[in-house]
C-alpha cells in the first residue's frame, strides 16, 4: 500500500447523510494507513468545515479544500497552495442583484466565509458545513477572493450566472457541486489540477493515485487520477468518465473500495 494515494471527495461520497463517516470507512482508512497507503481529502469545503473529520479520521496528508484552491496541511496547520482572484465590478454588481428568499452567495475570502444577505438556502448550507457565516465587508469587491458559491432553490436559474460570466469574460472556472450549488473558482483551479500540486508537495514521487468522487465538481480529479471510482449515486457524467464504479455513498464506499484493493489489487496492474 506504500505507493497508493487515496483521495476522496466529502459530500456524497465518504460522509453519509447526515454527514457523519460511518465506522465501516474510519476503521477501512485505518487499516489502509496502517499498510502504508496515504489517504486524504478533497472538497469544496473550508479548513473550518473540515476540522472534525481530520481530527476523526486524524488525518496527516494534506488535503484539498475549495475544490481546489487551495492544498492544507493538517498537521502544521499552514496553508501550502493557494490561488484567489478578483471579482469583476460588474459581475459583483449583478450577483448582489440576486438578493432575494431564492438565492444564496457565499464569499471565501482569507480563511473565512462572508454572507451580504441570510436567508433560508444560507442557513442550511450553515447547518450542512457546521460554519456560520459573517456580513461581506464593505471592501471585499476590491479584494482577491478564494471562490463564490451561489445556491438557487431553482437550480435552472443558475444559468444566468454562468451566461453572465461569458458575457463579460470573467476568467474564472465554473463548476457545479451539488444539482443547486454552482462554485466560482480561479481560472485554471480544479481538484484535478490541485492534486498535480499535491503529488509535488508529498516526498514520495511514485505515488499511484486513486481518486473517489459523486459530482461534477470531481470530475477534473477522476480524469487526473491514474485510477478513479465513481459511487453509484454518482452524477451520470462522472460515472461515464470514472474508470470504475462502487457502491452508494450510504453504504460505506470507501471501505468497498479500499477492501477490493486489499483482497484484489489487479486495478495496479
Amino acid at each position: 500500500m506504500k505507493n497508493l494515494l487515496l483521495v476522496s471527495d466529502l459530500d456524497g461520497t465518504l460522509l453519509t447523510s447526515s454527514q457523519q463517516i460511518s465506522e465501516e470507512n474510519i476503521q477501512a482508512i485505518r487499516k489502509f494507513e496502517d499498510q502504508g497507503g496515504l489517504f486524504t481529502i478533497a472538497t469544496g469545503r473550508t479548513e473550518q468545515a473540515v476540522a472534525s473529520y481530520i481530527m476523526q479520521l486524524n488525518l496527516t496528508t494534506p488535503l484539498i479544500l475549495y475544490n481546489g484552491a487551495k492544498i492544507y496541511c493538517p498537521v502544521t496547520q499552514k496553508v501550502l497552495f493557494e490561488r484567489n482572484m478578483v471579482i469583476p465590478e460588474e459581475f459583483w454588481a449583478f450577483a448582489l442583484s440576486k438578493a432575494s428568499e431564492d438565492w444564496a452567495m457565499l464569499v471565501y475570502r482569507d480563511g473565512e466565509v462572508y454572507a451580504p444577505w441570510r436567508n433560508a438556502l444560507l442557513e442550511y448550507h450553515e447547518r450542512k458545513d457546521g460554519v456560520v457565516c459573517s456580513d461581506l465587508p464593505e471592501d471585499t469587491q476590491d479584494q482577491a477572493v478564494t471562490k463564490l458559491l451561489l445556491i438557487a432553490r431553482n437550480s435552472s436559474d443558475l444559468i444566468s450566472i454562468e451566461k453572465k460570466a461569458g458575457e463579460i469574460g470573467f476568467p474564472a472556472e465554473i463548476v457545479y457541486s451539488e444539482h443547486n450549488y454552482l462554485e466560482i473558482l480561479p481560472y485554471g483551479v480544479s481538484k484535478g489540477t490541485s492534486l498535480i500540486e499535491l503529488l509535488k508537495l508529498l516526498p514520495n514521487k511514485e505515488l499511484f493515485t486513486i481518486a473517489v468522487g459523486d459530482n461534477l465538481n470531481d470530475l477534473a480529479i477522476i480524469r487526473e487520477a491514474d485510477h478513479s471510482f465513481a459511487v453509484e449515486n454518482a452524477h451520470p457524467t462522472l460515472k461515464t468518465h470514472a474508470t470504475s464504479l462502487t457502491v452508494h455513498h450510504e453504504n460505506h464506499a470507501i471501505a468497498d473500495i479500499i477492501n477490493g484493493i486489499m483482497n484484489n489489487n489487479e486495478l495496479l496492474a
